[in-house]
């Protein structure tokens, strides 16, 4: 009997060896919580409404008894009768998910590469994701109107390619920062991380070298007598995991903000509203979670500023309390908050509204 094959996971199981260094261990299981926030969308029932779109009918549309017997594709049959809103919410529907899709899939096999040691493949895949599809994700969230146009009405992937000179890139990622209204992203920083040849610790140079044997572009040319990461040493591979470990996760909570805010802008009912608070308070601890481990210090963390702000009332047991820095870590690799006195989870609308209006998520 053959012995049953573990799913590979991104974070660090207890006592599994790795060739990743210990240093990196902690930022890697805080991205996988932040990937697993993007997997959710393709398994619970409250995306379900992403999966279909309904159609008013007013009586004068034409061609119905070609769709019913499918003789016409329903996107074909909504153009024809110029249903432009629902044809792009459609749209917009399925290109979120496809791309979303593809794009957890080069960010797990990245992360994952990179946990077992394989930086240069970790780097070649977070490319694509990382400079061509969230540029897409950016472009819909900002003004999606206008690219479901570029999209399906041009006749050229010209005007919407995002590797195309005629989309700018700086203006398109101010957009989507501005539509974020979160800060802890700097549009040019942003801009910088991905796509910036002249900055140190951009991937755009990196990860051109880990895809190329050779590279020609002046800012980051192979030196003579040598090939792309193939010589690298010791100390080479130190640098590109601090790198890879300091751009990364950044992006990665950007790119995961980007998508939820376009989902729920499609999802407005109560409960997802409620739920993408939840989210993106998970990412903001997070965030300080990152800081902490970049900096190798506690202070001046972001849980000094939460402390004695938020003040809960248990339903269960009547206690109030305050929530403490154990209380935020555990909020974040659970999505749950429990009493200190019954363990109950008090993860309530309420609170879910009072940690709106506290911190301003």
């Amino acid at each position: 009997m053959k012995p049953e094959k573990t799913a590979p996971v991104l974070a660090i199981t207890p006592n599994e060896q790795i060739f990743l260094p210990k240093c990196y261990h902690r930022i890697q299981d805080i991205c996988a919580v932040i990937y697993d926030q993007l997997t959710e969308i393709y398994k619970e029932k409250n995306y379900q409404d992403l999966y279909h779109t309904e159609s008013i009918l007013d009586g004068s549309e034409t061609g119905m008894d070609e769709l019913n017997k499918n003789k016409i594709h329903a996107i074909d049959w909504l153009t024809w009768n110029n249903k432009n809103k629902d044809l792009e919410l459609i749209l917009t529907k399925h290109i979120i998910l496809s791309i979303t899709s593809d794009f957890i899939n080069f960010v797990f096999e990245s992360l994952y590469c990179a946990k077992r040691g394989k930086i240069t493949v970790a780097y070649a895949l977070i490319r694509k994701p990382f400079t061509d599809e969230l540029l897409i994700l950016e472009q819909l969230l900002y003004n999606r109107s206008d690219f479901i146009y570029r999209f399906f009405h041009s006749d050229t992937v010209e005007t919407y390619d995002p590797s195309s000179k005629n989309i700018n890139k700086v203006d398109v990622i101010k957009n989507a920062v501005d539509c974020l209204t979160n800060p802890l992203f700097d549009a040019d920083f942003v801009h910088d991380l991905r796509y910036n040849k002249l900055y140190e610790y951009g991937i755009n140079g990196i990860s051109n070298h880990a895809l190329h044997i050779v590279t020609k572009d002046k800012n980051y040319r192979t030196e003579p007598q040598n090939f792309n990461f193939v010589f690298s040493q010791e100390e080479d591979f130190a640098l590109y995991y601090k790198q890879y470990y300091w751009v990364v996760p950044y992006i990665l909570i950007y790119a995961v903000d980007i998508i939820d805010k376009l989902i729920f802008s499609i999802l407005k009912d109560t409960d997802n509203q409620n739920l993408s608070i939840v989210k993106r308070l998970r990412r903001t601890i997070g965030f300080s979670l990152l800081t902490e481990s970049y900096l190798r210090t506690k202070k001046d963390s972001i849980f000094i500023l939460f402390n004695k702000k938020i003040r809960f009332t248990c339903p269960i047991c009547k206690n109030k309390y305050f929530l403490k820095r154990d209380d935020y870590e555990f909020f974040f690799e659970t999505e749950a908050i429990l009493c200190p006195k019954c363990n109950n989870d008090n993860l309530t609308i309420e609170n879910i509204q009072k940690i709106k209006n506290i911190i301003g998520l």
